[in-house]
């Protein structure tokens, strides 16, 4: 068989995979170690997307007594469980590869029987799975425990390269995969040699700032509560921000928007909030690359990018949008930090000064365990006008009846009335939160935790209710796009799509 041949044309795959599942699937991989190999095939979802394919773990289908030859010192897949694996690929719509180790010492690159392995597979599994793509990693060791891995996919007829690996735990790690005889890696050099990062550096560690500097962080939501965050996200110097909001900069949000100036006031028609967020970065990080989009979390376009991403931080209060993130979380095994804001006043006086904070991940609860978000909501944000007012005539023809017309129309919610010292709290949190778990240096204090500025001690209030476990986020973690179904809510129909500004 013929050397495989990556393809040249610049798409890649990226591997997402949880900390707890990789574990697991790497005491399997080593336990013939360091002189014997050991593999296994495994499930994955995927996700085609504009810069290549997302391959998102699920399972291994662990090797049983007898399918792996132990008398080889390599891996060899026994006829009885190459059919198990093909038989899989009829229970549902995911993907199947393989995984195997290398001994000690010997570097994680596809050796001729790999070759022939794999281009063996990819047509026997494209071949049974109708299309669907084929992945394969190799993983290795040396004698100081360091390990490499490479990675390659096929799908439609090309193989991509994996460039990194994404791994979703209590600290979030992007390893960079072996091509060649060199790592992948990214380079983001300081403007100024680190002298801005000399403060981070001598508190985190002198490769803190080269880190951040590889990191890929999504903001959803680019005013209240995103501004702060991606002002402090821009002066951490951080590799690549994906900017999402569909909203025009408005007046009253001047209070708020570290992005803004005196001069956008009067700009004609307002700018859209992505763009002074753009602006914001560049100004204070020209190393920070934006990729920002005027449009909404719902778009396909912006999945695309935000399945990318290290972590997310959403800083909207839609609740169609939070319900959106949480799918992304548990589906594309993408964490995503949630931050809100609430204040209410009696008479000039303040009664709540609250903040919240939420992680959403892999096995965590969602938005909706966490009652969070309500259909109730997401039907009124996600309708057009004509149909919010024909709701409003059903009930007022329900009442006329003299039956209770809320099952029709429950009434336009109530504006969020925040100001700028609370909001940039929060926002500010949630950008220190976000370093800390791409560090490694610090947790969150709780899953989901509020509290209040007038009261004492903050009046800290922690939920920490498990997931409901028959809630669609605990049987569809991984499943990426094959877990369409479970979508708590999709982009309606007179939504415009998303633009994308130029990549700065």
């Amino acid at each position: 068989m013929k050397p495989i041949r990556l393809t040249q044309d610049g798409r890649e795959a990226l591997w997402r995979i949880t900390e707890a599942d990789r574990e697991k699937v790497f005491r399997l991989l080593f336990h013939r170690y360091p002189e014997s190999e050991w593999g296994t095939f495994f499930r994955f979802g995927f996700r085609r997307t504009r810069w290549g394919i997302l391959i998102t773990w699920v399972d291994a289908v662990k090797p049983e007594s007898g399918d792996l030859d132990r008398s080889s010192p390599l891996v060899e897949f026994r006829p009885a469980y190459i059919r198990r694996a093909l038989a899989s690929l009829e229970s549902d719509e995911l993907g199947v590869g393989v995984i195997h180790s290398h001994p000690q010492d010997c570097a994680p690159l596809p050796s001729r029987s790999d070759d022939d392995m794999d281009g063996y597979f990819a047509e026997e599994f494209e071949r049974f799975g109708s299309g669907r793509p084929y992945a394969s990693f190799i993983v290795a060791r040396d004698t100081e425990r360091q390990l490499s891995f490479s990675g390659r996919v096929f799908d439609r007829g090309d193989w991509l390269p994996v460039k990194d690996c994404l791994v979703v735990g209590e600290r979030l790690r992007r390893e960079s995969a072996r091509q060649g005889f060199a790592l992948f890696a990214a380079t983001h050099e300081s403007a100024v040699d680190g002298a801005t990062q000399e403060r981070l550096a001598q508190l985190l560690g002198m490769d803190a700032p080269s880190r951040l500097r590889c990191a890929v962080v999504g903001v959803v939501g680019c005013s209240g509560t995103g501004s702060p965050a991606i002002h402090l996200l821009a002066r951490a110097e951080m590799g690549e921000l994906v900017l999402v909001d569909p909203g025009r900069f408005k007046c009253s949000n001047h209070q708020r928007n570290h992005a803004s100036r005196h001069a956008d006031l009067a700009i004609k028609p307002a700018p859209m909030k992505v763009a002074l967020a753009s602006r914001l970065v560049q100004e204070i990080s020209p190393g920070t690359k934006v990729t920002a989009f005027a449009g909404d979390v719902l778009d396909e376009a912006v999945l695309d990018e935000l399945v990318r991403c290290d972590l997310i931080l959403g800083c909207t209060d839609s609740n169609y949008a939070r319900a959106a993130l949480g799918d992304i979380a548990t589906h594309y095994l993408v964490p995503v930090l949630d931050l809100a804001v609430q204040m209410r006043a009696e008479n000039g006086i303040l009664r709540e000064q609250i903040g919240e904070i939420a992680r959403y991940a892999p096995g965590l609860p969602c938005p909706w365990c966490r009652g969070r978000v309500s259909v109730e909501a997401i039907r009124y944000e996600t309708s057009t006008e004509a149909e919010r007012q024909f709701r409003a005539d059903a009930a007022a023809a329900a009442e006329q009846r003299g039956v209770d017309g809320a099952q029709y129309w429950g009434g336009a919610p109530p504006p969020e009335l925040t100001v700028g010292y609370l909001t940039t709290t929060i926002g500010a949190m949630g950008a220190g939160y976000a370093q800390n778990l791409l560090l490694g240096s610090a947790k969150l204090p709780h899953d989901r935790f509020q509290f209040d500025l007038g009261f004492s001690s903050l009046g800290v209030v922690a939920d920490n209710r498990p997931p409901y476990p028959d809630c669609a986020c605990q049987r569809s973690i991984g499943r990426s796009d094959q877990a369409r179904a479970d979508r708590s809510v999709s982009r309606p129909s007179h939504w415009p799509q998303a633009t994308k500004f130029s990549d700065y």
